[in-house]
């Protein structure tokens, strides 16, 4: 389960430092930052170039904040959106790093973040099929695994689709994280993480704040502290209930079947001798304490042989009783 602070720190360190603590008691595996300069990615007469500017945060305010994060022991992930910002990560360490989708077809970088030699994650929202394929040609020998969900700010629930988690599973063979853009303030922001994890996906990635009413940047698809823990708590039990690899019967499940199921047993006293037939015999729940007998669907390996003695009516049928 992976935090994303994205733009809720307002361009506060401070804050950004308080949502890292708050990321580790939310019950978060890793934590993941959005690095940029405004210079290098908004002309200067961008309509939200001001917003930009007001968010940006200082390259000693993100040593400070990516140290922090490295010390915290959570997977440290970073979305870089210019190189500088790229090095800067990859000199704090950061353990992996998430390509947007607004640079999914920019070739140059995607080489340049393949070549950090960390996990890659891409974006995928609205980008055509070819430019994942060339992608994840460029990225080079980085273990690399692609992150479903659109960026619209809140996704529409019909067009979520958790079932394009295993259709690109099956197509590009490689690990499928799911980007959860819900509505914060909803119901189902609680449990779409965790309904995308019984779909398959390997990593969910989800927006929070420290505030959710204070309505900053990035609260949209934010949720608070208090709902994220829930959030998580309800994603553990979809990754307990989904089960990985062969099928094993439980104890629990075991003793109950052997509480439930039936035995063969005599519908009536069958003397010694007799040759046993459909209508002797009877398909009972018996006594747990003592082993159970031949199974309702192997009535036929009884069937046609002898009783070596009495059987009384409603005792199991057992090999050593028949000749």
């Amino acid at each position: 389960m992976l935090a994303e602070v994205a733009s809720a720190h307002g361009g506060s360190a401070d804050v950004a430092l308080k949502m890292l603590e708050a990321a580790f008691k939310m019950g978060a595996d890793g934590i993941k930052f959005q690095l940029f300069r405004s210079d290098l990615l908004v002309i200067h007469r961008h309509p939200g170039r001001k917003d930009f500017d007001q968010i940006e945060l200082t390259g000693k305010e993100w040593k400070k904040i990516l140290k922090a994060a490295k010390a915290s022991g959570l997977a440290v992930l970073v979305e870089a959106f210019d190189a500088p910002s790229l090095d800067m990560a990859a000199e704090a360490g950061a353990d992996g790093y998430k390509v947007h989708t607004t640079d999914m077809e920019n070739p140059d970088f995607i080489r340049l973040v393949g070549a950090v030699g960390k996990p890659v994650f891409f974006a995928t929202g609205g980008v055509p099929d070819e430019a994942i394929h060339e992608a994840l040609d460029l990225v080079g020998a980085a273990p690399v695994g692609l992150l479903h969900g659109f960026q619209t700010f809140p996704t529409p629930i019909e067009e979520i689709r958790f079932g394009d988690l295993a259709r690109w599973k099956e197509r590009f063979r490689v690990p499928i994280g799911f980007l959860d853009h819900t509505d914060g303030g909803s119901s189902f922001a609680l449990v779409a993480p965790a309904l995308a994890v019984a779909h398959g996906a390997d990593l969910v990635e989800k927006h929070f704040t420290l505030d959710r009413s204070e309505k900053g940047f990035d609260y949209q698809s934010s949720l608070n502290p208090e709902d994220f823990y829930r959030m998580v708590e309800l994603l553990r039990q979809a990754e307990a209930a989904r089960g990985d690899g062969t099928a094993v019967l439980s104890d629990g499940a075991k003793r109950y079947h052997r509480l439930m199921s039936r035995s063969v047993v005599a519908a009536k006293l069958i003397p010694r001798g007799e040759v046993l037939t459909a209508p002797m015999l009877a398909f009972k729940r018996t006594d747990i304490r003592f082993e159970p007998g031949y199974a309702p669907r192997e009535s036929h390996r009884v069937i046609g042989r002898r009783a070596a003695r009495p059987i009384q009516a409603d005792e199991t049928i057992r090999e050593e009783m028949l000749e």
